[in-house]
């Protein structure tokens, strides 16, 4: 059963196809000690990585302003994503500055649901101006405190601090076991 614990193992060596970080030989050129820090998921990885971030909600229906349904306190966007070497290093150094570790593994999902890549934030902030080129991506970890969104008209979407705290249910399930051990035979209407 695949799951966020051994999805590491789920794993497949370069698809024969385009990828985010470009053509087989573009892939083929990176160094030994990138290609270790970045895994191609198989098949059932794939569908169940998809599913997770479905579940998760993390992305709200309207991709031109993903976190607009408020699923985080904090949705900051970079829209300086340009052709050049400036805006490179701009993009760099905002990715830096998101705070996320460098060894922390990320789930690099692209729209077309097609070669999904684990990789450590080291590599998406190196890698980032192939990453955010065409199509819509979506990046989180297993945390799922956080999400970047890339939106195809060259926007990036960082939102952090995920509103959602099971704690708060957990109280209110307790105290609602509590009203139910005194009132045994009170009938709820859920």
């Amino acid at each position: 059963m695949v799951d966020v614990s051994n999805i590491r193992q789920l794993t497949i060596p370069r698809p024969d196809a385009w990828t985010l970080l470009g053509s087989t030989d573009d892939y083929d050129r990176l160094s030994g000690s990138h290609k270790e820090q970045i895994l191609f998921l198989d098949a059932a990885a794939t569908k169940f990585i998809y599913e997770y971030l479905s579940s998760a909600k993390l992305v709200g229906e309207d991709i031109s302003d993903p976190f607009s349904k408020g699923n985080f306190k904090n949705v900051e966007k970079f829209n300086d994503l340009a052709d050049t070497d400036e805006s490179r290093q701009r993009l760099k150094k905002w990715l830096f500055k998101r705070g996320i570790a460098f060894r922390t593994w990320v789930y690099v999902l692209p729209n077309y649901n097609r070669h999904p890549i684990l990789m450590t934030w080291k590599m998406v902030i190196k890698y980032s101006f192939d990453l955010f080129f065409n199509d819509d991506v979506t990046i989180f970890d297993d945390s799922l405190n956080w999400c970047l969104f890339y939106f195809h008209h060259d926007i990036l979407f960082f939102g952090k601090d995920n509103i959602y705290d099971p704690a708060d249910d957990y109280k209110r399930m307790e105290a609602l076991n509590e009203v139910k051990k005194k009132y045994p035979h009170f009938k709820f209407p859920y």
